[in-house]
Formats: C-alpha cells, sequence, structure tokens
C-alpha cells in the first residue's frame, strides 16, 4: 500500500496516566508521529487537563509551557491539542511560538470557529464531530474553510465515507481504536490519522498491513 496512515498516542497511552509526563515519554518512545493532550486554562495559564470536573492541581498536574519544553527534544513529534474549553488557539499558538514550535501544533475538540485565528498563526485545525448526524455540516464546514482532516469516533468511518472523503481530496482522523480488530480495520481502509491508547501495537499492525 502506498498510504501510510498517521498513528496519535491518546492521552494516557501504553497504560501511563492522562495528561502526565508520562504519557508523553511513552508517547514519544513508542514511535508514533503525533502525541494527544487535553488543554484548559486557569486565571490565563494553560495547564494539560480533561476534566472540569476534577481538579488536576496536585502533585501530578502539568503545566501546557512544560509540556512543550519535553517536547521541544523530539522535533518530530507534533501534539493534538484537544481543546477543552473556547478561545485559547491564540494563546497555545503564542507559547509555541516562543519555542519555534508552531510547525508541531495541530487542533481538535473545542475550537470550532478558530480555525482562521489557527491558520493565520501557523497551526493546523482538524474539524471534529461527536455524532453521526453532524457528518453533512461538518463536510461542508469543511470545504468552505479550507480544513483537510475530520477528526471523528472511530465507529463512524467505513469505506463508503472513506471513498467519498477520498474524491473530496479530505482525510479522516479516527479516535480511539484500540483492540487490534478495530485498528486492523481501520488501517485497512487507509485512515488519515488513528487515534490510541495503544500506539505500540497500531505502530506493529501498519507496519504488517502498510508497510514501511
Amino acid at each position: 500500500m502506498s498510504v501510510k496512515t498517521f498513528i496519535t498516542a491518546h492521552s494516557g497511552c501504553e497504560g501511563t496516566p492522562d495528561n502526565s509526563m508520562e504519557h508523553v515519554r511513552a508517547a514519544v518512545a513508542s514511535g508514533a508521529e503525533i502525541l494527544e493532550i487535553d488543554v484548559r486554562s486557569r486565571d490565563g495559564v494553560l495547564y494539560l487537563w480533561h476534566d472540569e470536573k476534577a481538579d488536576p492541581f496536585g502533585d501530578g498536574c502539568v503545566l501546557f509551557s512544560d509540556f512543550l519544553d519535553e517536547l521541544k527534544k523530539t522535533p518530530a513529534v507534533r501534539v493534538n491539542c484537544d481543546m477543552k474549553t473556547d478561545g485559547l488557539a491564540a494563546a497555545v499558538m503564542e507559547e509555541a511560538a516562543k519555542r519555534d514550535m508552531k510547525e508541531q501544533i495541530l487542533f481538535t475538540g473545542s475550537c470550532i470557529g478558530e480555525e482562521k485565528i489557527i491558520n493565520e498563526l501557523g497551526g493546523e485545525f482538524w474539524h471534529g464531530i461527536w455524532e453521526p448526524e453532524e457528518f453533512e455540516p461538518a463536510l461542508a464546514a469543511c470545504l468552505e474553510n479550507g480544513t483537510k482532516v475530520m477528526n471523528l469516533p472511530c465507529k463512524f468511518v467505513d469505506a463508503e465515507r472513506k471513498a467519498r472523503f477520498d474524491a473530496l481530496g479530505l482525510g479522516f482522523s479516527c479516535w480511539t481504536a484500540n483492540s487490534e480488530a478495530e485498528l486492523r480495520r481501520l488501517l485497512e481502509l487507509g485512515i488519515y490519522n488513528i487515534t490510541t491508547r495503544k500506539p505500540v501495537l497500531a505502530l506493529k499492525l501498519r507496519k504488517e498491513i502498510q508497510g514501511e
């Protein structure tokens, strides 16, 4: 196969705590091209933080700035910033620009409507949907604003939708495929990106199915 599906290491990959430095290091060590983190803000400071109801501010809490300092050691690895609140894209890109890391940043999550800002600041935006009825409006939005990748639950992707996206020059990024059967299905379809908590397995299967 000529296609190569990118592998994103979901937060908490390989049994590590979500949004931890252990996750970041395990993701990089796995060989995944992209790692995912969740981003929120408190008092104007960015943190790796998923659930607003859960207070992350213990010993393991990671500042976004500290995360970037760690990621800067591996410039070939990109980060999917899964935004959990609106209006933070500019702050994320400001921190990345301080470290000359803008090309490593892509955005998913709660940043729909910030596409122009993200593009102007040198980041990349993937349009996310959560329910199947959002598919058609999201497709229209991608075509209108030039977004090349739609990010959606893996169960919504099938050969018919994949062929339609291929014809339009668009790609699918899917979350969260963890079973061997689902990873095989998506790799055989040749989708753009798979987000998984098991990047080591995903990369092994990618080599088997798609070659080097």
